[in-house]
């Protein structure tokens, strides 16, 4: 019975002894999280993918002259990228080049679209240079094919009594925008034949709107006053403002950034870039950020940036220099 008895003990007391030696970590290990839980899972709305710092893995010219300006776009898979030279004396006439990419890679550099003649207004559009000329404006650049294109705006209506305002974005990307009077004619770059044709009717004494973003959707209009440094709400079809509840022009804090887009359900979408951070982010009824990210390495352009929004990713490219060579940097940022 004794033997028995003590048998019995020292079974507990290895038993015990064992327990006391198990490794913790393996408890750890039997846990397993229920699928089904509705803890918050923080997800970021918009992931820098990726930056690419020299476009090419090179230089996108070889005219190495600081006076020269310089208009990158990317359309139809491609980047081009638009230099003009000013005329460097009285017998000289500026000229007009454009560099080409594709798949990240250069196909050919500072072809030559001709030349312009002396104190002549250009701005770049995708693949060459709108310049006014002596009836009206004139369209030269490289199309899709390689081909070099020229078109006339009297063909549009337009002579030199309108005024060619500005490049500026859409929704359904870049556009030139002419004003005369109360008219407004809108050509999307790449279908110079059409425009789209409205006008803006409410003035603010000699002040004109400025648009900084078209949405040809909804038809709302982004757009500053010369005598405000505020921001407005226009509409494409009334040609008015937002009103407040006092029946006057809403005025919405100037914001220095740029508008790129809309959301599904109606945010706009609008980026900040200075030194190398971007801010992205919507913004409310109130055009104030609601939701944003904070997003470092994107280079600083020399020239504005030119954006382009394809369903969840926004491409961001500009010119700069880097490592001392006249360079093309391109961002991608998801958004979820």
């Amino acid at each position: 019975m004794k033997k028995i008895l003590f048998l019995l003990i020292f079974l507990i007391l290895l038993d015990i002894t064992a327990c006391s030696n198990q490794d913790s970590s393996e408890s750890y290990k039997q846990i397993e999280y229920d699928s089904t839980s509705t803890s918050k899972v923080t997800k970021e709305l918009f992931v820098l993918r990726r930056v690419n710092l020299q476009y090419g893995n090179q230089q996108y010219t070889n005219i190495n002259d600081d006076s020269v300006g310089r208009y990158a776009f990317e359309q139809d898979d491609r980047l081009t990228v638009s230099s003009y030279k000013n005329a460097k004396n009285y017998y000289d006439t500026p000229k007009i080049y454009v560099s080409e990419g594709r798949d990240e890679n250069w196909l050919f550099k500072d072809l030559a679209l001709g030349q312009l003649y002396r104190h002549t207004t250009v701005d770049g559009v995708p693949g060459g240079f709108i310049f006014a000329d002596n009836e009206s404006y004139t369209v030269k650049y490289l199309d899709s094919n390689n081909k070099i294109q020229v078109h006339s705006f009297l063909d549009n209506g337009i002579d030199k009594s309108w005024k060619l305002d500005r490049v500026i974005l859409t929704s359904k990307g870049y556009a030139l925008k002419f004003d005369k009077g109360d008219s407004v004619k809108l050509i999307l770059c790449g279908d110079y034949e059409h425009s789209i044709d409205f006008n803006i009717k409410f003035k603010f004494g000699s002040s004109s709107f400025n648009f900084k973003y078209v949405d040809l959707n909804s038809g709302d209009i982004i757009a500053t006053a010369s005598a405000y440094s505020k921001m407005f709400v226009l509409n494409l079809k009334t040609g008015e403002p937002q009103f407040d509840n006092l029946g006057q022009p809403k005025k919405y804090p100037e914001l220095l950034g740029d508008f790129v887009g809309k959301s599904k359900s109606g945010q706009w979408l609008y980026v900040e870039h200075s030194d190398d951070i971007v801010r992205i982010g919507y913004l409310d009824d109130e055009l104030r950020f609601v939701d944003y990210s904070t997003l470092e390495g994107v280079p600083d352009p020399h020239l504005d940036d030119k954006y382009f929004l394809d369903g969840k990713e926004l491409r961001m490219i500009g010119t700069y220099k880097y490592k001392g060579k006249d360079s093309i940097y391109e961002a991608l940022i998801d958004i979820n």
